[in-house]
């Protein structure tokens, strides 16, 4: 049986044990909203296509693999062109970095090629399903070279961040958990009014509706099917970026990746 996967919580800098929300914001129901910790230290886990995130996903294996290269998308993230752990056959793969010595982050520069040596876990959760991989007491072994006959190397592939700290005054006057693609937080200088614009008006849209207008433009959704349940959510991102969700959703074997 399909199931209709939700928009995604990803990225949630929280706590598990959360707060109540400045100034008795009201969620759902008018209930109090409960908002994380945005300080705490815990980084949620990635799921494989970078639009979902789990704090702690579920049936966790073992993968056959001592050493993997990839490149970079952010410290704690690369991005494999196939891994046959849990999603065989598939490629473009998302891999959580969980490094041994924070110092090493310094290397972990986004588009840099590098080769991780660390156990290697897989990790299901029944919601589509989603699938994470996972890179535990990971060590930067060396750079990966590049082969000069290899194809240039896709665009940079963007993921949603949920509750960055840097929109957590927004979230608290929404009243609600906020998911944002990561080049938009990436470039807040420019894209704030447009993200403030229309996180107070998200549209009660399904993964299946058709994606209209500007690929650029910023448009939000409400989500309720969020990895970590307590709040209610709403997710923003460039119309692009919903179009690629809407394929993923037809197809979750898709090898493309998410568009800048």
């Amino acid at each position: 049986m399909r199931l209709t996967p939700p928009i995604g919580a990803l990225f949630l800098l929280a706590s598990t044990a959360p707060a109540l929300a400045g100034d008795g914001a009201p969620g759902v129901a008018g209930r109090p909203v409960a908002f994380p910790q945005v300080t705490a230290t815990q980084i949620p886990l990635q799921s494989v296509s970078g639009r979902f995130s789990s704090l702690n996903p579920v049936n966790q294996l073992d993968c056959p693999y001592q050493e993997v290269g990839g490149r970079v998308v952010a410290p704690n993230l690369i991005l494999v062109k196939q891994m046959a752990c849990g999603e065989p056959g598939h490629d473009n793969l998302l891999v959580n970095v969980k490094l041994g010595n924070p110092a090493d982050a310094a290397q972990m520069i986004t588009g840099r090629h590098v080769v991780i040596a660390g156990r290697f876990k897989s990790a299901q959760e029944d919601r589509d399903p989603v699938d994470f991989l996972i890179a535990e007491n990971a060590q930067l072994v060396r750079e990966d070279p590049i082969d000069p006959s290899a194809p240039p190397a896709q665009a940079f592939t963007s993921y949603m961040m949920c509750q960055p700290p840097e929109l957590d005054a927004l979230a608290r006057q929404l009243g609600s958990e906020l998911c944002v693609q990561s080049t938009i937080v990436a470039n807040l200088t420019v894209t704030r009014p447009a993200l403030e614009t229309a996180a107070r008006g998200p549209a009660r849209v399904s993964p299946e509706d058709t994606v209209r207008g500007d690929p650029d433009a910023i448009t939000c959704r409400l989500d309720h099917g969020v990895s970590d349940r307590h709040l209610s959510d709403i997710a923003c991102a460039r119309n692009s970026y919903w179009a690629w969700y809407k394929t993923k959703w037809r197809d979750p074997n898709s090898s493309i990746i998410a568009p800048p």
